[in-house]
Formats: structure tokens, sequence, C-alpha cells
């Protein structure tokens, strides 16, 4: 079931991103996902009454951009972030999107390019490992 979240999901919001994003310097914070329950687009997947995935989006004045995806790793693979994102292209009200990726997540990149987004530029050392993509929709 898929959800805007709420106040009372900011733990498992908090414990989902530090499995999902172990020692990532981008990982938000129990404050971070107190604003952005409030102030955007925060949807939850839950199996079960347990929250196993979320999509954060940014709203921008022409567009929203996908600030960050978490799918737990022991529910990978069951369609969970394909789902979320086309609740999410059902439930914004606009039709541009934008996102950044590292271009070595090949997996991601092939979902996003799965719902139409195209590479728009390469972000030199946009992450502090590797550069990124800007991809927009």
């Amino acid at each position: 079931m898929i959800k805007k979240a709420k106040k009372e999901n900011l733990k498992f919001l908090y414990d989902l991103e530090n499995k999902v994003f172990t020692n990532d310097p981008f990982a938000l914070s129990k404050e971070s996902f107190k604003y952005h329950i409030l102030k955007n687009n925060l949807y939850v997947f839950e199996i079960d009454e347990k929250i196993v995935g979320y999509i954060l989006w940014l709203e921008r004045k022409n567009y929203f951009r996908l600030y960050s995806l978490a799918i737990d790793s022991d529910f990978q693979a069951l369609g969970i972030a394909s789902k979320l994102l086309e609740y999410s292209f059902e439930n914004l009200k606009n039709k541009n999107y934008s996102l950044e990726v590292k271009i070595t997540n090949i997996k991601a990149i092939k979902l996003y390019e799965k719902f139409g987004f195209k590479i728009k530029k390469v972000l030199k050392d946009y992450y502090e490992d590797s550069d990124g993509y800007l991809m927009v929709k």
C-alpha cells in the first residue's frame, strides 16, 4: 500500500534510510525527514504495516525533483520502486521531472529510463565518489 508519509512514520523512515544508505553523506537525518513529511511529497510503501520503501519529491517552480528513493534490501526486485514512481506520476500535478543519479548506479538509471527519463548532462564530481547524471522527464 502506498500513502503519504506521516509523523508517526519518522522512526521507520530513518531506520530504512540508515539500512539502505549506510555511510552515505547524503543520507537523510531524522530532522530532514520531519521537515519533508510536513513540506514535501514523501510517499511510503508498506507491506503488512511495515515501511519497506519511500520516494521523496521536492516541488520546484516548474517541475518536481526526485530527491530520494529507497527500498529495503529485503524487498528489492519486487517492483516496489516502479510502483512508487507510477503512484508519484499519477498524484503529482506536473509533467516535468528531474533527478540526479550516480553514473555507476546502472540499475537505477535503467529504471528511470523505463519511466521516460533521459540523461541531460554529466555532473562532474557531483557525488563524493563519482560523477552523476542529471536526468529529466
